[in-house]
């Protein structure tokens, strides 16, 4: 903390990154490219990673889909582009992916594994990870907002005493990420001591 001073008053590690939003818009595209059949359900549901028969077919959308995740933190709109991704079957000519790709494509592939996968498997660990104050979250600001609150239940803070959160990892650097944590305090703290402090 600048200047040397400061306290962490509470930590709670979130199974999510940088690279989950990328695993998650890799899956997005094979199954937009492939199908829905060949992208088979994971026995884990945090397991984001995707599989595929072609692992340098998977390799280059993983290549693609991190340019792409990057370029999302600054606009709302990029192009992915695999040439030769793989070969048609039946014509046996090379079938190449090019697709237009929304910041809130990924947003809502993650807020989907936010509400079927993470908030549950928090809710289920019962390690005070989440506030029994709040509803199960449903989305990543509700997830925040719960994190939040079962910090300052554990440390006897009020909302409006925030200093500071500290974000850490690739995630954090994600547009969705901060915009969560802001929507979050402001449900806990108001909307004035956002825009105070925000």
């Amino acid at each position: 903390v600048a200047g040397g001073g400061g306290e962490v008053l509470s930590s709670t590690p979130l199974e999510f990154g940088g690279d989950t939003f990328v695993d998650l818009l890799v899956g997005h595209l094979i199954r937009d490219f492939y199908g829905d059949e060949v992208s088979p359900r994971k026995e884990d549901p945090l397991d984001t990673a995707p599989s595929l028969d072609d692992p340098a077919a998977l390799a280059r959308l993983y290549e693609a889909s991190a340019a792409a995740v990057h370029e999302l933190s600054n606009k709302t709109r990029t192009d992915v582009d695999v040439p030769y991704l793989s070969m048609d079957p039946e014509t046996r000519k090379p079938r190449h992916l090019s697709a237009g790709v929304a910041r809130g494509v990924v947003q809502a592939e993650f807020e989907s594994w936010v509400r079927t996968a993470l908030a549950p498997r928090l809710g289920e660990r019962g390690d005070g990870a989440l506030s029994n104050a709040l509803p199960m979250p449903t989305d990543l600001s509700s997830l925040m907002a719960s994190v939040l609150m079962s910090a300052m239940e554990g440390t006897s803070q009020m909302p409006g005493s925030f200093r500071a959160i500290l974000l850490v990892g690739g995630g954090s650097r994600i547009p969705l990420v901060r915009t969560s944590v802001g929507e979050a305090v402001a449900r806990l703290a108001g909307d004035a001591y956002c825009r105070e402090r925000l």
